[in-house]
């Protein structure tokens, strides 16, 4: 009996009430916070997916034009929903074909700029290059300059080596990848100590075999990334490609994109949704494959 008066005593202390009272407090106020987190969350999220969310929904709609949409609009309903477009994109226009040449073109510069991108930043962070500093100086000089104001001096010069067709673009492609990634591995490449390959030459490796077999393994996040980033390039890309090809059945899927949805007097808003849509499916496949790779190789490479 006696222990249970003192435990009632205590639970009626003024000291005990003060402490369920901040108790509860501290759970009031953690609640609230929660909730404004979660509010603002919610917020950044639907303004972030209702892009996406539009454009899906316009390649399904049967309006051709913006003009008509409405905020009800907004909403799917089964009377303005409609696959005619993907339809005809993928049976009456040569979507294939322009599908086919876009990741031939793109994969040929991707993996040629790549590889000169892994050899090049590696002995840049490796070697005792003449020169090296200018050489980092210049990479980056160079990648603040758009590629449309180079836009002119390529044609004129591919056009004195007469490249101006398909297979020229791969040149200028191949070299934007290489300017870009040679920088990202190389600051990749600095911060992995050199005694992963002092141990692997004392196991047995050669240099090239410490190369190849401890040194590339270890840098395939900033690899991934530059494969990544030097396949968009080129896959998005209009304004050199508009001016390299000329021929219909050799249009990338940025020209195709401009083409198809070209209306009579307007834009067919639903055909250039549609097209939007498929042509945006490679790259969010290859965004899901590299997605463990991008944070990692994106945050060292450019620690420096």
């Amino acid at each position: 009996m006696n222990e249970v008066n003192d435990q009632t005593e205590k639970m009626f202390h003024p000291a005990s009430k003060a402490k369920i009272r901040n108790n509860s407090h501290y759970r009031r106020m953690r609640s609230i916070k929660l909730g404004i987190t979660y509010s603002i969350l919610i917020i950044v999220a639907i303004y972030a997916v209702f892009p996406i969310y539009y454009v899906v929904l316009m390649s399904l709609s049967v309006y051709t034009t913006l003009a008509v949409v409405s905020v009800s609009g907004l909403l799917p309903s089964l009377g303005t929903l409609t696959s005619a477009n993907y339809y005809n994109l993928l049976y009456h226009e040569p979507f294939a074909g322009w599908l086919g040449m876009t990741l031939m073109l793109t994969g040929i510069s991707t993996l040629s700029g790549v590889a000169i991108s892994i050899t090049s930043g590696i002995a840049l962070s490796r070697m005792h290059v003449p020169g090296k500093r200018i050489i980092l100086y210049m990479l980056l000089i160079i990648t603040m300059f758009p590629m449309t104001i180079m836009i002119i001096p390529l044609y004129f010069m591919f056009h004195q080596l007469g490249l101006i067709h398909y297979y020229g673009l791969i040149v200028p492609y191949s070299a934007g990848a290489i300017i870009f990634s040679s920088w990202l591995i190389k600051n990749y490449v600095d911060a992995i100590p050199r005694d992963f390959e002092e141990a692997a030459q004392m196991d047995g490796y050669t240099a090239s075999g410490a190369l190849f077999k401890v040194l590339i393994p270890m840098s395939r996040p900033v690899i991934a990334l530059s494969v990544l980033l030097a396949f968009l390039g080129p896959y998005t890309d209009f304004a050199l490609a508009d001016i390299f090809i000329s021929h219909a059945n050799h249009y990338t899927l940025a020209i195709g994109l401009y083409y198809a949805s070209q209306g009579t007097i307007t834009i067919n808003y639903s055909v250039y949704a549609a097209f939007s849509v498929l042509m945006g499916l490679p790259i969010f496949l290859l965004f899901l494959a590299f997605q463990k790779y991008i944070v990692s190789g994106f945050s060292l490479a450019t620690y420096k």
